[in-house]
């Protein structure tokens, strides 16, 4: 490594370091990786052999807060309401998970079906198939979005300065 792109790479990390611990010195925490997964304040996300999303106590994992999320956003944004001790409306939050699992399910068998029609060159199903999934396609991107604002949404919490 060239003399300058190391100083530059030593002054950014000094950087970080110290505005870190600032942060931190001001209570500001956000969620970090963990050992594998995310951490924030008590809460871990981690991925379970399955494929899931579980958010754990970080200290005592026989403590669990909700298992089986389909997205990590949604998995980050409960972790955030835990952590900030905020309540918030479950039952939206987990029936939005739902709807993004079930359209994004929707989305990988079409495209799929579409391949294995490809290959045994049945351009019948190819079209069958590809108009189901541009009927699909906005349904999982309205989910998508959703998904993202929770995100949004909780993460404000963080940046709040009021």
């Amino acid at each position: 490594m060239k003399p300058e792109v190391k100083k530059l790479v030593t002054a950014f990390a000094e950087t970080a370091q110290s505005v870190k611990s600032r942060l931190k010195k001001s209570g500001f925490v956000l969620p970090v990786a963990h050992n594998g997964g995310i951490k924030f304040k008590h809460c871990y996300i981690k991925k379970n052999n399955d494929g899931w999303y579980d958010i754990v106590n970080l200290h005592n994992t026989k403590i669990v807060y909700y298992r089986d999320l389909a997205s990590h956003k949604v998995a980050v944004a409960i972790a955030i309401y835990l952590g900030m001790d905020v309540k918030f409306k479950e039952s939206e939050i987990l029936k939005a998970d739902r709807e993004y699992l079930h359209w994004r399910n929707e989305i990988r068998h079409f495209t799929y079906q579409i391949s294995n029609s490809v290959k045994n060159n049945d351009s019948m199903k190819v079209d069958i198939y590809t108009a189901r999934l541009e009927d699909y396609r906005p349904r999982y991107d309205r989910a998508k979005q959703q998904v993202s604002h929770i995100l949004i949404k909780a993460e404000s919490l963080l940046f709040d300065t009021k």
